[in-house]
C-alpha cells in the first residue's frame, strides 16, 4: 500500500532538487533501442513507475513517447511536475509500483528506472499484468554505480559516515540491479532482451558533491556529521580532479 511504500521512498524527501540536478541521464541510445528493437511505436503510452524527479520520463518524452510518471514521494514528484508539467504528452500521478491507479490494459510499456530495487517484485508483476496491453513491454533500467578512480575512495567516505550504506553494502534498497533479470525471466513474459552501454561523464566539484548527496543513504544537513562528511567529499574531489573535473562513467543496463 501507499503508506508502506513511503517507508522506503520517504528516504528521498528533501533530496528532490539535488537528485534532479546531479543524477546522470541514461544512455540516449537506449531510447532508440526501445523504439527500434523493442518495437515501441511513436507516441506509445509509457508508465514510468518510480519516476522520481522525472529524469527518465524526460528522455522518454524527448523520444516521442507519451508518459505518465508514477511516484509516491511528494518531494520527488513535485520536482518532476515543475520540470515537465508543461510538456505535451506528460502527466503525473501519486502511486506505487503495486498500486499505480491507472486503468486496466491501458499501457504500452512500463518502465522502472533506478527504482526496481524498491519494489515488491511479485506485486509489481501483477500490476504490470493488469496495466499492459497484450503486446506490452516492461523495461527495467539502471545506471550502474559510478565507475572511476574516485569511486572506491568515495565509498570509503560513505562507509564511515552513512550507516545505511553499510547496511545495504552500497546498493540502494533491498535488491541489486541483477534481480531485474530474474523478475523478467517468468512465464508471463514471452521474451527478454538486454541493452547495455557505457557512457563517460565529467563532473565538476558541485556535480560530484550533489551526486553524492542525492543517494538514499547519504546524510542530510540536519545530521551532526553532515559538515565533516561534505568536507571529506570536497577534499576527495580536490585530490582527484584534473582542470576542475573528475572523469567517471556509468553503464546503462536495460
Amino acid at each position: 500500500d501507499l503508506e508502506a511504500a513511503m517507508d522506503n521512498t520517504g528516504k528521498f524527501t528533501g533530496k528532490g532538487a539535488v537528485y534532479a540536478a546531479a543524477r546522470p541521464r541514461y544512455a540516449e541510445e537506449l531510447l532508440a533501442y526501445l523504439a527500434d528493437e523493442a518495437g515501441l511505436a511513436p507516441g506509445a503510452l509509457v508508465a514510468d513507475v518510480g519516476s522520481g524527479t522525472g529524469i527518465f520520463s524526460e528522455q522518454l518524452l524527448d523520444a516521442g513517447f507519451r508518459v505518465i510518471g508514477v511516484e509516491p514521494n511528494d518531494d520527488m514528484r513535485t520536482q518532476a511536475e515543475h520540470t515537465l508539467g508543461g510538456r505535451e504528452g506528460y502527466r503525473s500521478v501519486r502511486g506505487t509500483a503495486d498500486a499505480t491507479g491507472l486503468p486496466d490494459a491501458s499501457i504500452g510499456c512500463v518502465t522502472a528506472a533506478q527504482a526496481f530495487h524498491w519494489f515488491d517484485a511479485d506485486k509489481f508483476r501483477e500490476e504490470c499484468k493488469r496495466l499492459l496491453t497484450p503486446d506490452g513491454r516492461v523495461a527495467i533500467v539502471y545506471n550502474s554505480r559510478m565507475n572511476g578512480a574516485i569511486s572506491a575512495p568515495r565509498d570509503e567516505i560513505f562507509r564511515r559516515y552513512c550507516p545505511e550504506f553499510n547496511e545495504h553494502r552500497g546498493h540502494m534498497g533491498i535488491r541489486s540491479d541483477t534481480d531485474g533479470d530474474l523478475f523478467l525471466k517468468n512465464e508471463y513474459f514471452s521474451s527478454v532482451e538486454v541493452f547495455q552501454m557505457e557512457t563517460p561523464v565529467m563532473m565538476t566539484r558541485e556535480e560530484f558533491i550533489g551526486n553524492s548527496l542525492s543517494k538514499s543513504y547519504s546524510l542530510v544537513e540536519t545530521d551532526p556529521n553532515y559538515k565533516a562528511f561534505v568536507t571529506e567529499l570536497r577534499e576527495l574531489f580536490d585530490k582527484y580532479h584534473r582542470y576542475g573535473k573528475v572523469a567517471a562513467s556509468y553503464t546503462t543496463n536495460c
